[in-house]
């Protein structure tokens, strides 16, 4: 009997589930929030917020729970992590979480004028000093390109203040669906790293691996000054935005991997 594609990626999280997170102990583990603990409308306890995000029990990926990003036009809904928590991650860290987007989902605002448009979305945000310049830039760990059709492409990318952006994108075209995803990331200063999973599988087209002192192109920074982690849409969206949860957040010295019996969707 053969498996549908879906399924088949479930069992395999499973699967590995308990091998990657045998990789962390406890003394590896920097964050680890399911947000049960966290009453109805508050954040995690040391976190601040920017714009209206906050637990929700409408929708979860394990539990009752999720943090709850709710829609805007346009704009940052964020929790930025404690300072101390930021300071514990140093040079190099692993970071993952469950997302889902409300779909259907809207559609970049074309501009007066223009034919097309697109949205640029970041969910994971350092501010920092940069290796390359020491001028501050902000990192954003895991972002996405909406294109005019509502698909999208994983992005990373820079953003000095006194300099141009750069960074790179995947070349695959994803689709946003009702099912949850696991996004992990890695970063580490000493070798110029980044790299990007989903589900399990590495993005490698938009994965750095510059080297030691290599900063251009990258700037992975010896530590970050914030770190957040929500939604933020710099161009307008269509209707009242986007909707976002995120579940199951983690950032530590390892790979954190995937969370142990939830390979699917529970809500």
């Amino acid at each position: 009997m053969k498996l549908p594609l879906f399924c088949i990626s479930a069992v395999s999280l499973a699967l590995t589930s308990s091998h990657v997170l045998a990789q962390a102990g406890a003394a590896d583990i920097v964050v680890s929030d399911d947000f049960e603990s966290t009453a109805v409308g508050q954040i995690p306890k040391g976190f601040t917020k920017t714009g209206v995000i906050a637990v929700a029990d409408d929708v979860a990926h394990s539990g009752k729970h999720s943090l709850k990003i709710e829609p805007a036009v346009k704009g940052g809904r964020f929790i930025s992590l404690p300072p101390e928590k930021v300071a514990a991650l140093g040079s190099e860290h692993w970071g993952r979480f469950y997302y889902k987007v409300k779909t259907p989902t809207p559609l970049p605002v074309i501009p007066e004028g223009k034919t097309s448009a697109s949205i640029h979305c970041t969910f994971v945000a350092g501010k920092c000093t940069s290796p390359l310049a020491n001028d501050p830039i902000e990192v954003r760990l895991m972002g996405l390109s909406v294109n005019g059709t509502g698909a999208f492409k994983y992005l990373y990318n820079v953003q000095p203040k006194q300099r141009k952006e750069f960074g790179v994108g995947a070349k695959a075209t994803q689709s946003f669906t009702d099912e949850w995803v696991l996004a992990e990331w890695h970063v580490d200063n000493a070798t110029q790293t980044y790299q990007f999973f989903v589900n399990g599988q590495e993005v490698t087209d938009i994965g750095l691996h510059k080297g030691a002192g290599q900063f251009e192109g990258v700037e992975i920074p010896a530590k970050f000054d914030t770190l957040s982690v929500g939604w933020t849409n710099y161009q307008p969206a269509s209707g009242d935005g986007f909707t976002v949860w995120i579940d199951d957040l983690a950032l530590g010295k390892k790979r954190l991997g995937p969370v142990a019996g939830a390979a699917a969707a529970h809500k």
